[in-house]
């Protein structure tokens, strides 16, 4: 049943931001917290023991993003590393202290960032309904940098989350659903921590909401992610997600059985080869492979032809300066010749000369030039 006073004052919401090694990106995530709208937000970052010499410095700035007036809203946590499931657990007690009345949690990776309208919009959707039954609301997921296109989140089904994760750590949280639930395995390192979480909520009977617009943007920055490094041990951790959780997979493992069945039919991987991998899935990765290489290809040619491009203007400006160098050579000899130095004296002579004295001068030049073309003639033959 929807609350008509859930969403009449602004809701208090905790972002909690780990950061590790993040220092460049770690502002950008403060401020697209910060200037959220019609929302009452604080922030915890947990500088989790950087290394790099410049984000914990970097941490310390993000107090100076804060509008000039109005209450402190940023706090910073400084530990040693102990991973990012315990950084944003020690984030979430800061904020228990620092911001209290702040009741509902976002988790923020530092270098990642959400939209303006993404607290409100979340918010509204969960706070609009009484049901004790939803513990989060969430959003679909916007890829930049090395990432492209949007994640579009499914409907929360927890048949569906026992087989693949629903979506983002990025969300809104019930603080005390978060808290009853135990907060973040902080022995899950390696990831899968926020996958287990949702777990343990499901456990419960709780469920997430969604909103079907992607006002959380993931930020691939390098070819080497956590969310890879956890994709390159999928196998252990989820075989470890289905020990923790047992007795949901226990009592529904038909249904899971079955929906994952569905899922590899609907994605042409039934059919597989001796590797255990799907032949469409292994001849669309070769397709890319191909198309990569071809690109690449294009590219070193196109580097080749533009340096030889670059190579003939260089040969041509070369050639050019050259040409005006033995020009200028040519034009200093006949410059230095003395019949040339004297014929430039006497027209600055006559230049000089008043007009009627110029004109008759000027005629007598003409007339010895038209005697000295013969003789000169003669002198040839």
């Amino acid at each position: 049943m929807p609350n008509p006073n859930a969403t009449s004052l602004p809701p208090k919401v905790a972002f909690v931001i780990p950061c590790f090694n993040h220092g460049q990106f770690v502002e950008e995530a403060v401020r697209s917290a910060l200037f959220q709208e019609a929302a009452d937000v604080r922030v915890v970052i947990v500088d989790d023991g950087s290394t790099d010499g410049t984000t914990p410095a970097a941490c310390d700035r993000c107090r100076l993003a804060e509008p000039d007036s109005g209450p402190h809203r940023v706090h910073v946590v400084h530990q040693p590393n102990a991973g990012l499931p315990a950084a944003r657990n020690v984030g979430v007690h800061a904020a228990m202290t620092f911001a209290p009345e702040h009741d509902l949690l976002v988790f923020l990776d530092a270098d990642d960032y959400v939209e303006p309208s993404f607290v409100r919009k979340l918010c509204a959707k969960l706070l609009g309904t009484e049901s004790p039954q939803v513990s989060h609301a969430y959003c679909q997921e916007r890829l930049v940098g090395l990432g492209t296109g949007i994640w579009n989140v499914p409907e929360w089904d927890p048949l569906l989350l026992a087989v693949t994760n629903l979506h983002p750590v990025t969300c809104v949280v019930r603080r005390d659903r978060f808290l009853e639930a135990g907060g973040f395995d902080e022995t899950l390192r390696l990831g899968y921590e926020d996958w287990d979480l949702w777990m343990r909520f499901a456990d419960r009977g709780w469920r997430g909401v969604r909103v079907s617009e992607p006002l959380f943007i993931w930020r691939r920055h390098s070819p080497n992610t956590m969310i890879s490094d956890a994709v390159s041990r999928h196998d252990e951790l989820y075989g470890a997600l289905v020990a923790r959780h047992h007795e949901f997979f226990d009592s529904h493992a038909v249904e899971i059985i079955r929906l994952a069945n569905g899922l590899l039919r609907s994605g042409d991987a039934h059919w597989i080869d001796e590797d255990r991998r799907s032949i469409l899935l292994s001849q669309l990765r070769a397709h890319v492979q191909d198309v990569y290489n071809e690109c690449f290809a294009l590219r070193e040619q196109a580097s080749r032809d533009r340096a030889g491009r670059e190579g003939a203007e260089r040969a041509l400006a070369d050639a050019l300066a050259q040409a005006k160098a033995e020009a200028g050579r040519i034009r200093e000899e006949y410059e230095a010749k003395p019949a040339v130095r004297a014929s430039r004296r006497l027209h600055k002579l006559l230049d000089g000369l008043p007009g009627p004295l110029a004109a008759p001068a000027r005629a007598t030049l003409r007339a010895m030039r038209r005697l000295a073309g013969p003789a000169r003639a003669g002198a040839n033959e």
